[in-house]
C-alpha cells in the first residue's frame, strides 16, 4: 500500500514443494484499507490456484490480523464476504491451509505489489519471475 495515496495492490507467489516457482500475480486495487487488500489477495490466489488445478497448498500472508479472523470466523460487514469466501474455497479444497509468515519472508511477493502500483494493471499472471532472475521462494530474488 502507498501511505500518501492511500492506493493498494495486491500479489503473490506459489511454488512447488521444492519451492520452485509455479506462478506469480499482481493487481491493482485502487483506494482500500490494507486489511481489505490482504483479503482480496487471498481470495484471488485461491480462485487463481483453483483454476490450475493444485491440490495441496499453503497459502501464506504477512498479515496476522487477517490470517486470524479468516481462522477464527471473525466477521464485519466490510469483510463479511470476503472471508466467507476464502473460508468456504479452504473447506472445498480440504489439502488446502492458510498460515502467517513474517514480512521478511515475502519480499518476492513484495515486489510483485510494489510493481503493480506503480503499473496500476487488472490482474497479470506471471508463468516466470518477472525480470528473468534466478529465484527461490524463500523470499530471495
Amino acid at each position: 500500500m502507498q501511505l500518501d495515496s492511500e492506493n493498494a495492490a495486491v500479489e503473490g507467489v506459489i511454488c512447488d514443494e521444492n519451492r520452485d516457482w509455479i506462478f506469480g500475480y499482481n493487481r491493482y486495487l485502487g483506494k482500500c484499507s490494507i486489511f481489505y487488500a490482504e483479503l482480496w489477495g487471498i481470495l484471488e490466489v485461491l480462485k487463481l490456484i483453483q483454476r490450475r488445478g493444485h491440490d495441496k497448498l499453503i497459502i501464506q500472508s504477512d498479515n496476522l490480523e487477517v490470517v486470524k479472523d479468516i481462522l477464527r470466523s471473525v466477521f464485519t460487514a466490510s469483510n463479511l464476504v470476503f472471508i466467507r469466501r476464502i473460508q468456504s474455497i479452504l473447506v472445498l479444497e480440504n489439502q488446502w491451509c492458510l498460515l502467517y509468515i513474517p514480512i521478511e519472508q515475502n519480499q518476492v511477493a513484495d515486489c510483485l505489489a510494489k510493481q503493480a502500483l506503480v503499473e496500476k494493471e487488472d490482474l497479470q499472471v506471471f508463468d516466470f519471475p518477472h525480470d528473468g532472475s534466478s529465484f527461490s521462494c524463500n523470499g530471495q530474488v
